[in-house]
């Protein structure tokens, strides 16, 4: 029972810090950002910090995990199959420019953390542990079975690598989305187009290079 109660009060206060990090991270664009501060809008003490992560690249990871997940299923949630495969692909990336309009702040975070992380990895427990969570790819894997949806009902041209295509299209959608999230009302300002409709012109290229 007691073992049990330690548990979920780690939990509460290991929940507690990702999302102060998450907060804190994104404030300071991942720069100056110290213990002290993550334990003071956690309102929680260094000693217990420790009880819950090794270091600050580990909190870093599990909010990068977090904000995954919630991508993850604001996405799927989002994004149902339709008529036709084409017709489902367009679903899923309208649903990537509709987080884009809601959590840009997520956006922002995965291109901070790739940035961080773009040539190592801090350990390699935290490596391995990274990489079984994106290579569960379950992002790319709804819009894999998209594209096979529509290879197979005819809407998609049938010479495409089911692959190596939603790999690169996943790829592009997640740099552009992080541009926008970043940049996009600069982009507003210089160039006099929304980024939303950037957004909606390269759904168009996507759509228009799957066609059959």
């Amino acid at each position: 029972m007691a073992t049990t109660w330690h548990q979920d009060v780690r939990n509460r206060n290991r929940e507690e810090f990702i999302l102060a990090g998450q907060n804190a991270l994104i404030e300071h664009n991942f720069t100056n950002v110290g213990l002290k501060d993550i334990c003071e809008r956690a309102n929680l003490s260094k000693v217990t910090f420790y009880k819950c992560f090794n270091s600050m690249d580990e909190l870093i990871f599990a909010v990068q995990q977090k904000i995954l997940g919630e991508l993850t299923e604001f996405i799927e949630s989002h994004s149902t199959a339709r008529k036709s495969g084409l017709e489902s692909i367009e679903g899923y990336l309208d649903a990537w420019i509709l987080f884009l309009n809601t959590h840009p702040d997520h956006l922002k975070y995965i291109g901070f953390f790739d940035h961080t992380y773009r040539d190592h990895y801090p350990s390699e427990e935290l490596q391995t542990t990274y990489r079984e969570l994106v290579s569960d790819g379950t992002i790319g894997r709804v819009l894999h079975n998209y594209i096979d949806q529509g290879v197979r009902d005819g809407s998609i041209r049938p010479d495409l690598k089911l692959e190596e295509t939603s790999l690169f299209i996943i790829e592009m959608i997640i740099s552009l989305m992080q541009r926008l999230a970043f940049r996009g009302k600069l982009l507003e300002e210089e160039h006099q187009v929304g980024f939303e409709e950037i957004a909606k012109t390269s759904k168009s290229f996507v759509l228009y290079y799957l066609k059959k």
